[in-house]
């Protein structure tokens, strides 16, 4: 019926219902539970219909369990695993990084590619882009991936303790020191990560480099040498090259380092993620808080998909825990006025001048229309599909404006 239909449903908030459960009744009488993704249709902005997948998940669950049991049973493998991994461990691997972006399927194909090598791997990208998610896939997928993974994060440690952490202390090297094996010597055999190296002291860089070189490392105060085999993921919020430019990193190290480079890309740069990222974390959220949430207003989606994120994944994660958190257990609907305290302050993609100089309107709406336009290229990297799926409009008449305002 109208109440319970998702075909229904989708076309009335005009987005995609995803693993909605629905009971029919077939023309023998018998009651069919089922698992259904809804997907609107849609031309120039209209919703002429919508398509449905269904699975017959009757014999698989009762009906009073089947959603929540669904998403519990992605996330318990998850605990199960994390259980069972020490702190040394990396916990998680290719799958685990949730994208239909085709961007990051090829970054995922090349963590797979790598994964013989043991050469050291640079990876940057904006804050909340899952850069730690990578180091823990690439050493996942190595032939390492049976010993230790170390992540130290070099702008969280004084310089001076930094140097203790990583190499270790031999007893009576300073104050209150004692025997201990740094980081290095923990990772042997393993992978150790250094998150944000750029914020690396150069003296710091320079006792990193011989580790690099000689696959020796001594402790602080201690003469011998110990022979290890580690290999080495950085990470940094922005390019190699700009790290060496600005003098964040030593020239001879970024050879070091920088022998196979990862950029993860921003969230606003393959927004088709958004929609699997939502359902990711409603799942995730569901089985955490014990709720049911099902769907998302209108309202909230347009403005997931409008946003630019500047925090990236990580960003949209907090804002959906947030609501998940404040949503009452009866409901099943995010709605805006439960992000609305989280937004509110957040600044606009877009905006007009208060004061515009009189002039025809069609004047004044060209200039926002062609600034939009480039604006909208500009985030898609000129992809012109994307593009016209972000302003929904036809790729056709994107092309014309473009020609229009002479935009390429």
């Amino acid at each position: 019926n109208r109440e319970n239909s998702t075909l229904i449903r989708t076309m009335e908030m005009g987005i995609p219902v995803y693993k909605k459960k629905q009971a029919i009744t077939d023309i023998t009488g018998n009651e069919i539970n089922t698992m259904n993704i809804s997907i609107p249709i849609k031309s120039n902005s209209r919703i002429l219909g919508a398509i449905e997948l269904s699975k017959d998940i009757t014999k698989y669950k009762s009906e009073a369990e089947s959603v929540l049991e669904m998403n519990e049973e992605v996330f318990r493998d998850h605990h199960m695993m994390e259980e069972k991994l020490g702190p040394n461990e990396a916990r998680y691997t290719v799958d685990d990084i949730i994208s239909n972006n085709n961007k990051m399927s090829e970054i995922k194909y090349f963590v797979k590619k790598i994964s013989t090598s043991s050469a050291p791997v640079f990876i940057y990208g904006e804050t909340g882009t899952g850069k730690e998610l990578f180091a823990h896939a690439i050493h996942n997928f190595s032939n390492k991936s049976g010993h230790p993974f170390i992540a130290q994060n070099c702008a969280a440690i004084p310089e001076n303790l930094l140097e203790s952490i990583l190499f270790g202390t031999m007893k009576g090297s300073f104050t209150g020191a004692y025997d201990s094996p740094g980081l290095f010597e923990l990772a042997d055999e393993g992978t150790l990560f250094l998150d944000e190296i750029n914020s690396m002291p150069p003296n710091l860089q320079a006792k990193l480099l011989r580790v690099l070189q000689d696959g020796y490392v001594r402790r602080l105060g201690e003469r011998k040498e110990r022979k290890i085999n580690v290999r080495i993921i950085t990470a940094s919020n922005i390019s190699p090259k700009e790290c060496l430019e600005k003098g964040y990193l030593r020239q001879d190290i970024y050879y070091r380092l920088c022998v196979l480079e990862l950029h993860i890309p921003p969230l606003r740069e393959r927004m088709d993620d958004v929609d699997i990222l939502l359902n990711y974390f409603i799942g995730k959220y569901n089985s955490d808080l014990k709720k049911n949430i099902k769907n998302v207003s209108k309202e909230v989606y347009s403005f997931f998909k409008s946003y630019n994120w500047p925090g990236n994944v990580r960003e949209l994660q907090h804002i959906i825990e947030y609501a998940m958190n404040i949503v009452d257990s009866s409901e099943d609907t995010i709605e805006i006025e439960h992000i609305k305290s989280r937004i509110q302050d957040l600044p606009s993609n877009f905006s007009i001048d208060e004061e515009i100089d009189i002039q025809p309107m069609k004047d004044v709406i060209s200039q926002i229309e062609k600034k939009l336009i480039s604006k909208t290229l500009k985030r898609t990297n000129g992809n012109v599909s994307e593009a016209a799926r972000l302003l929904e409009i036809p790729r056709q008449t994107l092309q014309r404006k473009r020609k229009i305002y002479n935009i390429y």
